[in-house]
């Protein structure tokens, strides 16, 4: 099923014509084309279920996340939405830590802004659907909680990379990369952005994934995923966070690979944390870093990537 929060108002973005659908529960809604749209997008807010703790150089992810937030509200009336990519709870995705979650993001609701998620090796499958609100509807995977966003410019594949809870490495599964190539097929001329919290990294042949002995990070089927997408040129970018990094790469055959700075702590403290703006056109997509220390070099850096 899908994770998302509908706005508390209902307001619907409809800038330039633009009108979000969530798919497979709802179609997509007729609208005339809209020549930008523009997203919110977040990572790694790791919230715990008491608002006061703090972590990694003494952070508290809860007061970086309100920051946020208000960044967000503050240009509410050009987002189409909120995009969450994953490690929204602290450590093992405890109930209360998405209470903690969602009364923060509460001022987002109420300025009429969706707001979608992906799931994290911190979070809790069953404990963030729990806490969102049972979805109706038949599942697109059975096990995971992924969806699609039909917009007019693209369609935005949300994953779950949710493996184990509190163990590093993620995983698609056959079931959810034989889904994603049902969509990219049945729909080539349209830009497909792919959402998901953990990071490609191939491993040599000699090394089995889930190998206690192995330091394994990323996805442990990096490969079958990266031969899917790049095979498929309606894939244009594929979207992670996990490194707590701010990083953009293009692929040989033209995939763009964003890593998203996260809302929480950094791992290096020469990068930032912050949100990114995304916008979205008809040939490619502009990102725009919000760091949350205005004095990061990085701060208002745009990187416009333009589409295979």
């Amino acid at each position: 099923m899908p994770l998302h929060l509908d706005p508390l108002s209902r307001r619907r973005f409809l800038g330039g014509g633009t009108l979000l659908a969530l798919s497979p529960l709802l179609p997509a809604s007729p609208a005339r084309a809209a020549e930008t749209e523009i997203w919110a997008l977040l990572s790694d807010t790791h919230i715990a279920a008491d608002p006061a703790v703090k972590s990694r150089q003494g952070v508290n992810m809860a007061d970086h996340l309100h920051r946020v937030i208000a960044e967000v509200v503050a240009e509410k009336e050009s987002l189409a939405g909120v995009i969450i990519d994953g490690d929204c709870a602290y450590d093992d995705g405890q109930p209360g830590d998405y209470t903690t979650l969602l009364e923060i993001l509460d001022p987002l609701r109420e300025a009429g802004l969706p707001v979608h998620f992906t799931l994290g090796n911190h979070d809790d499958r069953a404990n963030f659907s729990a806490a969102v609100g049972a979805a109706t509807g038949e599942a697109a995977v059975e096990g995971k909680h992924c969806s699609i966003l039909e917009t007019p410019l693209a369609n935005w594949i949300l994953l779950d990379s949710l493996r184990y809870v509190n163990k590093v490495e993620g995983e698609f599964g056959a079931a959810q990369l034989a889904w994603i190539e049902k969509l990219l097929a049945a729909n080539p001329d349209k830009p497909a952005i792919l959402v998901g919290h953990h990071y490609p990294q191939v491993f040599r042949e000699d090394i089995i994934p889930g190998d206690e002995k192995i330091k394994i990070s990323g996805l442990v089927d990096s490969q079958p995923f990266l031969d899917l997408i790049g095979k498929h040129s309606a894939a244009k970018a594929y979207i992670y966070g996990h490194s707590h990094t701010w990083l953009m790469k293009k692929d040989e055959n033209g995939l763009h690979q964003i890593n998203l700075p996260p809302t929480a702590y950094v791992f290096n403290e020469s990068m930032p944390n912050g949100w990114v703006r995304a916008t979205l056109s008809k040939g490619g997509i502009e990102l725009e870093l919000r760091a949350l220390d205005p004095g990061h070099p990085q701060h208002g850096g745009k990187h416009s990537l333009a589409w295979r």
